[in-house]
């Protein structure tokens, strides 16, 4: 009991620190860091998110890039066919959809093998992609879907919506909209804090280390990894959903399986088996692309070496390099 409030209180002293150092940058902060700084956080959540499985559960999926984009699909549709201008219900909307989804591919897939597992996930994010790359979604929209699909390419585009009923600006939005990502990471960060440290975290490590004894002890194997695939996926479903209300601009590449490849990319970067290893991993991802695209011409060599280098000098990703320096300085030097 009294470990469970020390961790309560660390967590809600930590996010108060985290909103304290977030919530100013738009004052201090020029325009076009404050972008690259939302994109970061964004795609922050969509790792945590992942890692609950993969890390935590010990279970590959390269099909959450599915989750990403159907949510922020699914709110494109439901502005572009309805009166709806609100990013609220564009959210609700997108992430419901995801849920769904995130629900019956983890109800699927999770009836095989670990291996098996990885390659049923990523067939799934393949056969959506299709759906939308192909037009099929679009032609269920009748001559308007399809008026949709062959103008982008079946990508489609986003204004700005309305936050809390009130519209901004070109100017203002992103101000505001940072704040709606700020609260939306915060939030994510402390509900996996709080699973993490639950006893529904702990059974998920022990899944992870060893299925066979943990069924042995009661655990109910596949419905509690079919739990953390459906959380998993709202959390992705919430960071696509995010995304494409920054961006404004949503393209079959995102429910691509190498999209799911970049979150996993990322998480390892970061470091599995530490909490914050997934967010050290995508905020270094979103700043190595970001120096990449200073060399437009070799974006994907230049992001390619850098990712070589931070994974070599950091083989335990960077949240493990960050622990082992700290317990090197706490080490007492011997005379």
């Amino acid at each position: 009991m009294t470990g469970g409030r020390i961790d309560t209180k660390k967590m809600l002293l930590l996010a108060a620190a985290a909103a304290a150092v977030l919530l100013p940058m738009p004052v201090a902060l020029p325009p076009y860091p404050l972008i690259v700084l939302c994109y970061a956080l964004v795609f922050a959540i969509a790792c945590m998110g992942l890692n609950l499985l993969f890390g935590t559960a010990g279970l590959l999926s390269l099909g959450h890039a599915t989750c990403f984009g159907i949510a922020a699909y699914a709110g494109a549709f439901l502005y572009r066919f309805t009166t709806v201008n609100s990013f609220e219900l564009y959210l609700i909307f997108g992430v419901s959809f995801a849920a769904l989804l995130a629900a019956v591919i983890g109800f699927l897939s999770l009836r095989a093998t670990k291996i098996h597992f990885t390659i049923l996930t990523l067939a799934f994010c393949q056969i959506v992609y299709s759906l939308f790359v192909d037009g099929f979604v679009f032609r269920l929209f009748g001559g308007e879907g399809r008026a949709i699909y062959f103008l982008a390419g079946g990508g489609m585009y986003i204004p700005r919506l309305t936050l809390l009923g009130m519209h901004f600006g070109p100017q203002e939005f992103i101000p505001a909209f940072y704040n709606v990502i700020v609260v939306s990471f915060i939030g994510a960060t402390v509900l996996l804090w709080r699973i993490d440290c639950s006893p529904f975290g702990i059974a998920l490590r022990a899944l992870r280390d060893n299925a066979e004894r943990a069924e042995g002890v009661g655990i109910p194997v596949r419905l509690y990894r079919w739990y953390a695939f459906v959380i998993s996926g709202v959390l992705v479903g919430l960071a696509g959903a995010l995304y494409g209300q920054l961006s404004r601009q949503i393209t079959p590449e995102q429910l691509h399986w190498l999209f799911s490849a970049k979150l996993v990319l990322a998480t390892v970067l970061g470091g599995l088996r530490q909490f914050l290893g997934p967010l050290l991993g995508a905020f270094a991802f979103v700043a190595l692309e970001d120096v990449a695209l200073s060399s437009t011409a070799y974006h994907d060599l230049v992001l390619g070496v850098l990712l070589i280098i931070v994974v070599f000098t950091f083989p335990s990703g960077l949240a493990g390099g960050a622990t082992a320096l700290v317990n090197t300085l706490r080490r007492p030097v011997k005379d």
